[in-house]
C-alpha cells in the first residue's frame, strides 16, 4: 500500500474510532439531520410566515442525500410528522456503513488491518470516547498514554521491529503493542484488571447496590491444607439475584486471539473467556447458593455478554434513581475508559524515553 493509501487508512480509521469525517462529509446528511429533528422549533419561530417549511433546499439536500446513499429508505423525511427522532444518528450510521463499504472495496486489508478494523466497529468499542473529563472518577488519562491507545488501536507503530521488551527482556517487542499489553513481568502485571476492578466497583457502589471487592469466599475449602482453593471474588454484590449474592470474575483478553491460524471471529476471545470462567468457578457458586458473573473484556473495549447484562441491569438503576439527570451511558462509557486507560498504561511503560 502505498503512502497515499496508508493516509486514506488512517482517516478512515479516524472515523470509525471518533465519527471524525471531513465538513463535505458531514454536510450530506447534517443539514437534513438539523431541519428534520428541529420541525417543532421551526413551526413555532414561522408560525405567522406561513409558506411551505419543505422547501427548495430541503429538497434539494433530500434529493442529494439520497444519491449518496440510494440503499437508505428516507422518504420518513420528506413529511414532518414521519421524520425519524433521532435523524442524526440514523443517517451519520448509514453514511459511515457506506463509507467503509467503499474503502474495503478499494484497499487490500492485510489480516491483521481487517482484524482490527472489525474490532473497532464491534459494539462498546467506542464507549470511551464518550466518558466525560472527570479527574475524581479516574477518567483522565496524559496526552502521553492517549496518544499511546490511538496509536494502537489505530496501527501505528509503537515500537521498532525486533527491539527486546525492556521489562522481561524474554521476547521481543512487536511494532504494534501485542506483547506489551501481555507481558506478565512488570510490577503490577494485573493493573489493567486491578483498575477496571476498582472503577466497576466503584459504579456498583455510586448505583446504590452494595459490594465488596477481593472479597473471600470459602465454600471450597480443601481438607488437606485447611484453607480456601478458591480465590477471593473480585467484586462480591450482595443481594444480587433472588437475594443470593454473586461472585464476579473479571479477566481481560487481547481480541486477535485465533489470528493467525486464519479462524478470527470478532468477539470470539471474549466468549470463550466467559465460557473458561463459567465451567471453572459456576458450579461451586451455585452449590453454595451463590451467583457466578463472568465479566469478560477485550484490549479493544469489547464485552461478553454476561458482563454486557450486568452493565445494563447497573445503568437500569442509576436511570431509576436520577430523577432530574439522564445518564444514558454512563457505566459502559466510565467501564470502557477504565480499560483503555489500562492498556495505556502497559503501552506506556515500555515507550523509549524519547517517545514521551
Amino acid at each position: 500500500m502505498e503512502c497515499d493509501g496508508i493516509g486514506k487508512l488512517f482517516f478512515v480509521k479516524l472515523i470509525l474510532l471518533g465519527g471524525i469525517c471531513t465538513a463535505e462529509d458531514a454536510s450530506s446528511y447534517a443539514f437534513v439531520a438539523s431541519r428534520a429533528q428541529s420541525w417543532g422549533l421551526q413551526d413555532h419561530i414561522l408560525r405567522e410566515c406561513g409558506g411551505d417549511v419543505l422547501d427548495s433546499d430541503y429538497r434539494s439536500a433530500l434529493d442529494l442525500l439520497h444519491s449518496s446513499l440510494p440503499d437508505l429508505d428516507i422518504g420518513g423525511f420528506y413529511i414532518k410528522d414521519t421524520a425519524p427522532p433521532k435523524s442524526q444518528k440514523i443517517l451519520a450510521n448509514a453514511l459511515y456503513g457506506e463509507i467503509v463499504k467503499r474503502f474495503e472495496e478499494k484497499f487490500v486489508l492485510s489480516p491483521r488491518q481487517r482484524a482490527v478494523f472489525e474490532c473497532l466497529r464491534a459494539p462498546h468499542a467506542q464507549d470511551f470516547l464518550s466518558v466525560t473529563p472527570i479527574e475524581g472518577l479516574g477518567q483522565h488519562m496524559s496526552a502521553v498514554e492517549y496518544r499511546a491507545i490511538l496509536r494502537y488501536r489505530l496501527m501505528i507503530p509503537l515500537f521498532p521491529v525486533d527491539e527486546p521488551c525492556p521489562v522481561c527482556r524474554k521476547a521481543c517487542l512487536d511494532s504494534f503493542g501485542e506483547h506489551a499489553i501481555h507481558c506478565k513481568e512488570l510490577p503490577g502485571f494485573k493493573y489493567r484488571h486491578d483498575w477496571v476492578r476498582d472503577v466497576l466497583c466503584d459504579v456498583l457502589k455510586r448505583a446504590g447496590i452494595s459490594a465488596k471487592k477481593e472479597a473471600p469466599v470459602n465454600f471450597l475449602t480443601d481438607p488437606l491444607e485447611g484453607r480456601s482453593t478458591l480465590r477471593p471474588a473480585d467484586i462480591l454484590v450482595f443481594g444480587w439475584e433472588g437475594g443470593k449474592h454473586a461472585c464476579v470474575d473479571l479477566t481481560g483478553v487481547s481480541p486477535l486471539v485465533g489470528l493467525k491460524d486464519k479462524g478470527f471471529v470478532v468477539g470470539q476471545a471474549v466468549l470463550k473467556a466467559e465460557a473458561s470462567k463459567v465451567a471453572k468457578h459456576e458450579k461451586a457458586c451455585l452449590e453454595n447458593q451463590h451467583v457466578f458473573v463472568p465479566f469478560a473484556f477485550d484490549t479493544f473495549g469489547g464485552l461478553a455478554p454476561d458482563a454486557v447484562r450486568l452493565l445494563n441491569r447497573v445503568q437500569k438503576v442509576f436511570n431509576s434513581n436520577s430523577s432530574s439527570l439522564k445518564v444514558s451511558n454512563f457505566v459502559f462509557s466510565r467501564i470502557g475508559f477504565s480499560i483503555q486507560k489500562g492498556v495505556a498504561a502497559q503501552l506506556v511503560a515500555r515507550l523509549p524515553a524519547i517517545a514521551l
